[in-house]
Parts: structure tokens; sequence; C-alpha cells
């Protein structure tokens, strides 16, 4: 097995394995180096459903089916990132997975399944390396503020829909899902590394700060975290995978292929209890 580092912060290249019959102590270097590299990146990886599942029950119990997100008809805890003809992607944001329920994603597996000859990369952020490169002052102040996570993204996005009574099924849907409130910082229960904890899609605001200061102070930290020296970008083949650190990265998808045809497979692994959010209860006016 080869690993080699994409650059200093984020991202490697794994060559030489088979993630279909992985060992005991494959399976290890590959867990730390994870760990150390917060986004893995492997070719020509002929996965099954069952193979894509049982890779993904290594790192832990899998996500129960995703709320919105299409799946696989014979097996629900496989998402379908499919873009067709006639139905481009909508607008891409970045995001950390599923930061809008109590215990966020562990981590994730994207396999393709066919992709453009050209465009749709995906970008990974190295949150923990943004966190480490703020002011003392800074991290002093932050450390000491909690955010709205929530599910508000999805409204007219293409995969909200009205039900037959007329309404949003992402707004009937969210209901099970209400905001939910977390440290601006959060530290990685494996690796002790201190993360900025926040993304682009779901974290709406800072408790207890005015609408307009809380939106200039998180579209500053956001514009931190675009800067590229914290950043990695993967061009995708056919049975190309990645597999990433969801409590320390975010990542976005480039939609600049149109509606070329594009299908990706993705099985996301629970979290630890140790980051559960709490429900967000608005203080009474």
């Amino acid at each position: 097995m080869k690993i080699t580092p994409v650059n200093e912060k984020i991202g490697a290249f794994v060559e030489d394995v088979n993630l279909n019959s992985l060992a005991i102590h494959e399976f290890e270097t590959l867990y730390q180096a994870l760990l150390r590299h917060k986004v893995l990146f492997f070719r020509d990886q002929p996965l099954s459903t069952e193979e894509h599942i049982a890779l993904g029950q290594r790192f832990g119990a899998l996500e129960p089916p995703h709320p919105f997100f299409p799946h696989l008809t014979d097996n629900d805890q496989v998402v379908i990132i499919e873009t067709a003809r006639g139905n481009p992607p909508s607008k891409s944001y970045w995001h950390t997975d599923m930061t809008w329920q109590v215990v966020p994603p562990k981590c994730s597996i994207l396999h393709a399944q066919f992709v453009p000859e050209q465009g749709g990369d995906t970008i990974w952020c190295d949150m923990a390396g943004v966190w480490a490169d703020l002011s003392a002052a800074e991290q002093s102040e932050l450390r000491s503020l909690e955010t709205i996570h929530a599910l508000h993204a999805f409204e007219d996005s293409r995969y909200d829909h009205l039900d037959a009574n007329g309404e949003s099924i992402v707004i009937k849907r969210s209901r099970d899902y209400p905001p939910i409130r977390r440290p601006m910082m959060q530290v990685h229960p494996e690796t002790g590394q201190e993360v900025l904890f926040i993304n682009e899609q779901f974290t709406r605001s800072i408790i207890n700060w005015s609408e307009s200061a809380s939106q200039q102070r998180l579209s500053a930290l956001f514009s931190k975290a675009r800067q590229m020296q914290y950043q990695v970008r993967f061009s995708w083949q056919k049975g190309s995978v990645a597999i990433w650190d969801n409590r320390a990265t975010q990542h976005f998808a480039v939609t600049d292929y149109g509606d070329t045809p594009r299908r990706l497979h993705r099985v996301t692994v629970q979290g630890e209890p140790c980051l559960a959010g709490k429900p967000y209860l608005p203080s009474p006016i």
C-alpha cells in the first residue's frame, strides 16, 4: 500500500490496495491515514453495493436513510447523488454532512459510478487547519460561542417538492429535525485536534448575537476556509472512491458540467455521542 499526501494539510492518494479485501492491518493503516490526512482518494475500485456497505461498516454503524436524498431501491442506506439530462445539479454550498441532526456523521464513503469527462470535481477543506491559524484572541472569543445548525438549505432545492396537500416536504420532514445548537469549536474525539465546526450550508447563526453581527462574523470565517491553502481538490473517474472525516472537514461539489450525466453512491457512518448537539429552544420574548 502506498499513501501519498497531496499537501501538508489535507488529502492523500492511496494506491496498491483493494478496498474489497482489506486485511486487518491494512484497514488500520487506512484508518490512521484518514485521521491524519482527513480525506483519502482511491482509483479503480469496483465496489458492488454489498461491498460498499461492508466497507462502510468497518468504520462503524451506518446512518439510517437520509430524509430527502434518493437511495438505491435494494438498500436505503446507499444514497444516490445523480445528475441526468434535463436535471442539472442545484446550487452547491460548502458543507459538513448532516450537522442538522443531533449527532453528525463520523465519515462518508463516496463511490463514482459514472462521471463527466471534464468537470464535477469535489473540494475538501481542513477546518482544524482553519482553526489553528486563527489568532489566540479569536480562538478565545469563539470558544465561548454556540451556533445554530438547521435543515433550511434544502428548502426549494431539487430535493424539495409539494405533497398532496401543497406543503413542502422539506418543511414537513424538518419538524422531525429541529434546529440544533453546537459549540463553534469542537474537539475531534480521536485526534484531539480543535476544529472550527461550522459550515456554510447548515450553520444559520451565532446564538445571542444580532443577525447582522452573526452573519458578518460567519462570513469572515467562511471566507478564510475558502482559501486554497486549506483545501484539496479531487477529479473523479469511474470507480474512484473518496473517504473523508466529517468531523474535521467541509466539502464542496463543483457544478461546472451542466446536465452531463454523473452518478455517485454514498454511505455514511454514524458519529460519536460526545459530539451531540442540543435542541435549540429560543428564549421566550
